[in-house]
């Protein structure tokens, strides 16, 4: 009899857990996207730990013209949140900017998708001009994106190689040497 009763109890007890479980939403994000996607016959999930594949998403340029992270696939990514008046950012666009062109004048197919994440159109062209960014800039107006990618401060960078795997996460300012040793080519 006590043993029915210790096993009942456990039973109640492990559906309690898992009933908890499954009713909890999974914080980490808050839009849906796909759970795989396959690469040379595997399939690689998707999500934001270094080695998944990064979750796919179409945002438009400051001009309307609509871009999605896909459309790169085959190139390394740096695919980098940010905003104009952001002091990290501000730190780093100057040397993302140099790497960027010497990457494109030497031929790389290296890209720098900078999402926007606070700025108007306006706000963010006038910043790309001042600055003279000649890598991608998307609006992320209705911060989709950035609770897709759980941005929690900026900047945040996803180093993406050429198969849509992330390789490596960095929270807060890229530098010189992190390009350098980050970027897959």
């Amino acid at each position: 009899m006590i043993i029915r009763v210790v096993m009942l109890v456990a039973a109640i007890g492990t559906l309690a857990i898992i009933t908890v479980g499954l009713l909890q939403p999974n914080p980490s994000f808050s839009v849906p996207i796909n759970t795989s996607i396959s690469t040379h016959s595997s399939q690689v999930a998707v999500g934001l730990q270094v080695g998944n594949a990064a979750p796919n998403f179409t945002l438009s340029t400051p001009t309307g013209k609509k871009v999605s992270l896909s459309d790169y696939r085959g190139q390394p990514v740096l695919l980098n949140f940010w905003y104009a008046t952001c002091p990290g950012c501000q730190a780093e666009i100057p040397g993302m900017q140099k790497y960027y062109a010497t990457q494109q004048a030497a031929g790389k197919g290296f890209v720098i998708l900078g999402v926007n994440v606070v700025d108007d159109a306006s706000t963010a062209t006038q910043f790309v001009q001042q600055h003279g960014l000649t890598y991608t800039i998307v609006m992320d107006e209705n911060q989709h994106v950035e609770a897709l990618y759980n941005v929690n401060a900026t900047p945040t960078s996803y180093f993406i190689d050429r198969q849509g795997i992330i390789r490596v996460f960095v929270e807060g300012p890229v530098d010189d040497t992190a390009l350098k040793q980050d970027v897959i080519g």
